[in-house]
């Protein structure tokens, strides 16, 4: 039998702009190493979630100085977000990409990533037994509850906001928070809220969900969506959190007309961030400057909430991500995609060529199956 070589596992710092989550913790190196995996992380890349760079050289890392080093020496890189233009020449044939990707609306990307040979595995695709996209649920999570603790900040008269107290205090009126959906974000902004004390109505339109939130929550009010709904509960409204994800072509859920209606100072937070999606008014903001008002109505729409909380996000992804990387260190790629379901089910790019349904149809490329890759 001829010996593999052991896998090298390269951490990159994360250079989109207010991303400070890294792929791996020093724990995570550690268990590389002891699945006989080399690892190589670029100086700096925990820094900004709490990992020094000695916490990975004392788990056995070695430290990279720059971006290029680290690609020149992985086999596989573990990363957080998708792959940006200045990483687009450094990805080759042989490199497995394990990271979110969001490729549908990003074509450059997508032209680098088949022109390199790669193969590359998203987390986003990834489903579970049940048909569930569980790398997704630990950073919705953490949106969903991050959307409360910035509404607690910018709620505040000193940006501009109305002023209230997220947290409930006797004597005086509590906030009120509007919730559009209620899946994962979207639950955990309501249980958030609610411990903080705010008056809470979520608005969900399956009636499944919905029966399951009035069950665990019966302090909130869900209600199904409408039209006349938003039009009647959005004047008295103070903080607004929209968890639905828009398409194109979709109708907007809040228009620019009801935005008008709210009163000034009150706050919309967008986890989904669609710029003019469900929130008619929204256009995506950064962590250095997160607010833009529009008829006197905060609108908060950074995409990536969860790096506010880099050193929990990290934690969490890492675990969330580690199976999968575990049965690619163990077993090698090929044979990880054929005991692993949940891995082949993320495969985006294959050696050249695109892979699924969702690529072919939103980009127009001609796409393998996931069986095909087994077949070769």
């Amino acid at each position: 039998m001829v010996e593999r070589t052991p896998l090298c596992v390269g951490i990159p710092d994360e250079i989109k702009p207010g991303e400070f989550r890294v792929a791996g913790t020093p724990e995570h190196v550690g268990r590389l190493r002891d699945l006989g995996c080399r690892v190589i992380v670029q100086r700096g890349a925990g820094v900004g979630s709490g990992f020094p760079d000695q916490d990975y050289a004392g788990a056995g890392a070695a430290l990279a100085d720059t971006l290029a080093g680290v690609y020149e020496q992985a086999d596989l890189l573990w990363k957080v977000k998708e792959i940006l233009p200045e990483e687009f020449g450094l990805v080759r044939q042989g490199h497995i990409i394990y990271t979110y990707l969001h490729a549908p609306p990003r074509p450059e990307m997508t032209r680098a990533l088949l022109q390199s040979g790669c193969v590359a595995i998203a987390y986003e695709e990834m489903l579970d037994t049940q048909g569930r996209r569980f790398a997704l649920a630990p950073m919705s999570r953490l949106a969903g509850v991050g959307a409360v603790v910035v509404a607690g900040q910018f709620c505040q008269a000193l940006y501009q906001g109305c002023g209230k107290l997220l947290f409930r205090t006797a004597g005086a009126e509590p906030l009120s928070m509007t919730i559009l959906g209620g899946g994962v974000a979207g639950w955990a902004a309501t249980e958030a809220a609610l411990a903080a004390g705010a008056r809470v109505q979520i608005v969900e339109n399956n009636p499944e969900t919905a029966q399951n939130l009035a069950h665990a929550f019966p302090a909130a009010m869900v209600r199904t969506y409408s039209d006349a709904l938003l039009r009647e509960a959005l004047p008295t409204t103070d903080v607004l959190v929209n968890c639905v994800m828009w398409m194109p072509g979709d109708p907007h859920l809040v228009t620019h007309e009801m935005v008008r209606s709210m009163r000034k100072g009150s706050l919309i937070v967008d986890v989904a961030a669609d710029p003019n999606g469900a929130v008619e008014t929204t256009q995506v903001t950064t962590h250095d400057d997160p607010i833009r008002i529009v008829d006197g109505v905060l609108h908060y729409a950074v995409q990536n909430i969860p790096s506010l909380f880099a050193n929990t996000a990290s934690q969490l992804l890492a675990e969330v991500t580690w199976p999968g990387l575990a049965c690619i260190a163990q077993d090698g790629l090929e044979a990880a995609l054929r005991q692993n379901n949940s891995l082949l089910s993320g495969v985006q790019f294959w050696q050249g060529q695109a892979v699924g349904r969702l690529l072919a149809e939103t980009q127009g490329l001609a796409t393998m199956s996931c069986d095909e890759i087994l077949a070769d």
